[in-house]
């Protein structure tokens, strides 16, 4: 069997259930195929319902397609490992390293190839400046939701497009988390497709019967990103639809979307309660940043997900530096949240002009006193900048802890 390194992460299901009859809530993790500094499968179950985290998987091979077939290999392999399969994805990310438009299809026809025609995720995919090592070509990382049998549990895919979905809605109980697909922008420049973007956004979340106030995470993608040209226009168009209690973000720049013309792409998790009935949704915004929260919390009457806006260092220190002032201000962001980091289930770290070498994680984990044991499934991925042209270091994660 090929041999598959795992090096990226996904994104969470945050919201939970109650029936007629009440379950206790009981939060069971389980870190699946350590590896060093990250583990390849996190899985968390709350009352009959369990979240997969499948760590990024990379392909090998002559070409693009072998490279984004055995990928997608990767990711049905390691789902299984936790329990789980490829009907049950609810959102994926693809990273493609030296990414031409011309090769989507490529990329397209193995999505398509590698889920069931009635299972399509939510999907976001990017071309970024490199993966891990030099020799990785695609790059995927996945979420899946698995029910018990008779549990209080719906999955709902809505406006499905050759192998992805627009929406992906888990309902637990009276609860639904819901996934939206990377939108894109159009118009003359990233004003115009930032306003573009965000509109598109918010009809999705209509379709699934959803606001822009029940966002509770973004992430945002730029392609060629210059700080202090290109933030005011966004930051503008992101705090224009969204109310006083704004999502997390993480805003990066990158090499390339799946058209020249497009420059945004934005992708979102919202949750939902329903009224009069027994569960209620509770929702947090801590540390608010003007148009944006640093820290979002979520929950029902299960566990509480904790959605961690990128952390970041001073821009201009040394990378080391900033990286372990990213762990720090993780730390307290969790700290705020009621929470630690042994809670973190997945992160995602970005570094601009990254080359497989020193990366500071492993210093900046130990000047922060992280566990070395039971890590969450992570992400590192060479991207192009971050909020300051000397900003080297990005850190965001999502953590759950027992109610």
């Amino acid at each position: 069997m090929q041999k598959r390194t795992c090096f990226a992460v996904v994104v969470a299901l945050s919201g939970f259930a109650v029936g007629a009859t009440p379950v206790e809530a009981q939060v069971e993790k389980a870190f699946i195929n350590p590896a060093g500094g990250y583990t390849q499968v996190v899985s968390v179950e709350d009352r009959e319902v369990k979240t997969v985290y499948v760590s990024g998987q990379v392909g090998r091979g002559a070409d693009l397609q072998a490279h984004a077939e055995s990928a997608f290999s990767g990711v049905a392999e390691q789902l299984s490992a936790a329990g789980a399969s490829m009907r049950d994805v609810v959102k994926i990310r693809i990273y493609v390293a030296g990414f031409d438009p011309a090769d989507y299809g490529v990329i397209s026809a193995a999505r398509l190839a590698a889920f069931p025609e009635d299972a399509w995720p939510v999907s976001t995919m990017l071309g970024v400046n490199s993966l891990a090592r030099e020799e990785f070509r695609v790059e995927i990382e996945a979420t899946a939701v698995v029910a018990a049998p008779g549990a209080d549990f719906e999955l709902t895919r809505i406006g499905p497009s050759r192998g992805f979905s627009q929406a992906v809605v888990a309902r637990h109980g009276t609860i639904r988390t819901i996934w939206i697909a990377g939108q894109t922008g159009r118009g003359d420049d990233l004003t115009a497709q930032t306003g573009v973007v965000f509109d598109r956004v918010s009809e999705r979340l209509a379709d699934a019967g959803a606001t822009m106030d029940d966002v509770v995470k973004i992430n945002t993608y730029i392609v060629d990103f210059r700080p202090d040209e290109d933030m005011r226009p966004f930051s503008q168009g992101r705090s224009s639809v969204f109310g006083e209690n704004p999502p997390s973000s993480t805003l990066v720049g990158i090499d390339r979307l799946v058209n020249d013309r497009i420059q945004i792409e934005v992708d979102a998790v919202a949750v939902v309660g329903s009224s009069g009935r027994t569960e209620r949704l509770t929702k947090e915004f801590l540390d608010g940043a003007g148009s944006f929260t640093q820290v979002v919390t979520a929950r029902g009457d299960g566990a509480k997900t904790i959605y961690v806006s990128g952390q970041v260092g001073r821009a201009g220190e040394p990378l080391e530096m900033q990286a372990q002032q990213a762990f720090a201000g993780m730390k307290r962001r969790l700290a705020a949240a009621g929470a630690t980091p042994a809670d973190l289930v997945k992160v995602i770290y970005y570094l601009p002009g990254y080359s497989p070498g020193n990366t500071g994680i492993a210093a900046a984990r130990e000047a922060n006193a992280f566990p070395t044991e039971n890590l969450p499934a992570s992400t590192l991925l060479g991207i192009q900048s971050l909020y300051s042209e000397t900003a080297l270091f990005e850190y965001e994660g999502i953590a759950v802890v027992q109610p």
